[in-house]
């Protein structure tokens, strides 16, 4: 209506309209404001919205956007789009669906392959270390394939200044390769090949990301599924075929293969049963029996600790106090640590600064002292 003011009353001596929208996802519903917004902006009026919503920047042209953040008490203001070719900035917008556009209001953001990934890796987060990743303001966005180039150019220092990590596979091959190729078998083609396709496209990243400190790869020395088996989680693989499987001797025959040391043998029976059941079912099936002792693979660890360098040290503390409570409940086999005393002592310490140090000090080996080295490093 107000829009519809400004066209009847226009006069000759106005110099332009000026309307302001503060945060409208507070009033209008998720598909009017997609449709409302997505077909504003064609008057004669300069329209300026305040919003959190990723529906409406999701319908809103990347070249539109401007993002205010706060960081050490100072605002900082982001353009996106500046610097980018029409080319660039159309495969963004086509891309930033309501889903993905939350990269612009994260504090970080993990970017990955797929859906494995995309479901597993924030529920390992959470059943770990208490936290999720929302809590720590670090989007997790699936890339659906390994083009991480057309989102993470977003992440530069004339556009976006915030940390984006990229988590990809190396593909290494499972199974000795001979030297010669030409003796290779059909299944070792196809290792090969992939192997051949990991170290190409770690060669273009590495290129791709020099000279940004804003963007940082780390990368699985296999796949997702082979890694997280490699980071000592047998144990939830194994619960999870006797969920999936109703006959024993059909459910040994498996677990014999997966808790083999040899990794042709291993590695191929974990990636069997991903592709029997689809990557992301079979993340959903073993994100069941993912707990506080299940490793976390040492890339993921550092592409979220990459993107959560400013973590608050009371957000940290939270996450030591969690994980004491449940190690003095559940802990590894022939663990005679006593978690009990070491959280009373924690909780005795002035300031959370003090009680992490003391964590650190008192559970060197431990997978939330290893990550919180690597965001104070």
């Amino acid at each position: 209506m107000k829009i519809l003011e400004f066209q009847k009353t226009k006069t000759e001596d106005k110099i332009a309209n000026f309307f302001l929208i503060e945060e409208p996802e507070a009033h209008i519903h998720t598909h009017i404001q997609k449709t409302l917004f997505q077909n504003l902006g064609k008057q004669n009026t300069q329209i300026i919205i305040s919003t959190h919503s990723t529906h409406i920047s999701s319908v809103s042209k990347i070249s539109s956007i401007n993002i205010l953040s706060r960081s050490n008490q100072e605002a900082k203001v982001f353009s996106p789009s500046f610097g980018l070719s029409t080319d660039q900035k159309n495969r963004i917008e086509r891309y930033l669906d309501a889903v993905r556009t939350n990269l612009l209001f994260a504090k970080g953001v993990v970017l990955v392959e797929g859906d494995a990934e995309q479901i597993l890796i924030p529920i390992l987060f959470k059943k770990v270390f208490g936290i999720s990743l929302d809590e720590l303001g670090i989007s997790l966005i699936n890339i659906g394939s390994t083009g991480f180039k057309n989102i993470a150019i977003l992440f530069h220092n004339d556009r976006i200044r915030k940390k984006c990590a990229i988590l990809t596979d190396l593909d290494t091959s499972i199974v000795k390769l001979p030297k010669d190729k030409l003796e290779d078998s059909k299944s070792q083609q196809h290792y090969r090949r992939s192997q051949s396709v990991g170290l190409q496209r770690k060669e273009d990243l590495d290129k791709f990301c020099e000279n940004n400190d804003w963007i940082n790869i780390f990368y699985s020395k296999y796949t997702f599924e082979v890694d997280f088996l490699q980071s000592d989680n047998s144990f939830e693989i194994d619960k999870t075929i006797d969920k999936a499987y109703k006959r024993s001797v059909e459910k040994d025959i498996i677990k014999e293969k997966i808790n083999r040391k040899d990794l042709s043998i291993s590695g191929k029976e974990v990636l069997r049963l991903a592709n029997k059941f689809g990557k992301g079912w079979f993340s959903i099936m073993l994100s069941e029996n993912v707990n506080h002792i299940t490793g976390v693979p040492e890339y993921i660890l550092k592409g979220v600790a990459f993107t959560c360098q400013n973590a608050r040290p009371e957000i940290l503390f939270n996450m030591a106090k969690y994980r004491l409570s449940k190690l003095a409940q559940v802990t590894f086999h022939d663990d005679n640590t006593n978690y009990e005393k070491i959280l009373k002592n924690m909780e005795k310490q002035k300031t959370p600064k003090l009680a992490l140090r003391y964590y650190t000090k008192a559970l060197k080996s431990d997978t939330l002292t290893e990550f919180i080295k690597l965001i104070q490093a």
